[in-house]
């Protein structure tokens, strides 16, 4: 029987229509941060312009914006456009494309200059969300010309989401953006309820009875292991369903579990942890992108140290305490690892 007769039996079962733990996004399973939602709906309600939504990877960001886009007219930027031209593109080929009758008139080219102009005579100020996505992968002069397009466009809101490093880096290059932004929602990770919540609303999803096959006492492992952020919860649950669909077996208690020493902390008590000034620069390095070594050495200054050799040296030791300590892991790409923050560190960023 191959692997994925053995799936659809199991997921049959079970009385599932298909795995509930796959990372397809659905808006109207988004749990928890209940507050901070409706405080966005009131802002958006309310005509304010600018907001901003961050997060470590993972927290629910997307899903946030996916969620806020079912209410009103949106035109969505998985990513920030990477220069002026293709921000007017993107406008062109959504909410100001040509009627049939523009197109035959031949309207005058739709640019930086008139956009506004175009957008507030078809809209008449009707809401309109311009959600925009990654957005730490910024180019500032396009976040300039679209700050500066929002101030004339009437009933447009703008909802800038990324990673926690935008507010720091970036936003200090965005002064006038910086002083608009009248609400900052910041995405931590979920509580144990809102984990059981989550697994539950998911197999419910795919017409599964319950939290079954699942244990209470394996969701509260999820909810320690995965850190309380969404993804890593999924990508949990999924491997653990794997293993069920392997052993043919109906109920997954933590006996799935690698046998592994407990962390000597849970979730509650993370915020003790104490970080030298250096280990605090690489890992906040991490936050924003899997790095090598090498990498991190040439991001660091490393001017205190004797030579690049020694630096290099040095930054190995300290990831290798890292790892020890379940703070970094890491992956191999051909002959050099990547590393990368655990959900354990993610706890204590959004703790601080």
């Amino acid at each position: 029987m191959n692997v994925h007769m053995k799936e659809d039996e199991w997921f049959s079962q079970m009385g599932w229509e298909k795995n509930p733990f796959t990372l397809e996004i659905y808006p109207d399973l988004f749990v928890g941060h209940e507050e901070k939602v409706s405080l966005l709906y009131r802002h958006i309600n309310e005509g304010h312009k600018h907001m901003l939504i961050t997060g470590p990877t993972g927290s629910g960001k997307t899903t946030l914006l996916r969620l806020l886009s079912k209410k009103y007219n949106v035109l969505y930027f998985p990513k920030p456009p990477l220069n002026e031209e293709e921000l007017v593109s993107v406008f062109r080929t959504t909410l100001l494309k040509p009627s049939f009758f523009q197109r035959i008139a031949g309207d005058a080219e739709l640019t930086l200059y008139n956009l506004a102009d175009r957008f507030n005579c078809r809209y008449s100020g009707s809401p309109v969300l311009l959600l925009i996505d990654e957005v730490h992968e910024t180019n500032v002069h396009v976040l300039e010309w679209l700050r500066a397009l929002v101030d004339q466009i009437e009933g447009v809101t703008v909802i800038l989401a990324g990673l926690p490093k935008f507010k720091t880096e970036n936003l200090k290059q965005l002064e006038s953006l910086s002083q608009r932004i009248v609400l900052h929602v910041e995405l931590g990770p979920l509580t144990k309820d809102d984990v059981f919540t989550l697994i539950k609303k998911r197999i419910s999803k795919v017409h599964g009875q319950g939290i079954d096959p699942f244990t209470l006492d394996t969701i509260e492992e999820i909810c320690t292991r995965s850190g309380g952020f969404p993804r890593e919860v999924l990508k949990l649950c999924d491997s653990l369903v794997h293993r069920a669909v392997e052993r043919k077996l109906t109920i997954i208690d933590k006996s799935y579990f690698k046998q592994e020493p407990p962390s000597r902390r849970t979730t509650e008590s993370y915020k003790d942890v104490q970080l030298t000034k250096k280990q605090e620069d690489i890992i906040n390095l991490l936050l924003n992108e899997s790095l090598t070594p090498a990498q991190i050495t040439n991001k660091l200054n490393t001017k205190e140290y004797k030579s690049d050799a020694h630096a290099l040296r040095a930054i190995n030791n300290i990831l290798m305490r890292l790892l020890d300590s379940n703070l970094v892991t890491r992956e191999r790409h051909g002959k050099t690892y990547f590393y990368h923050p655990t959900p354990k560190f993610k706890i204590i960023k959004a703790e601080t």
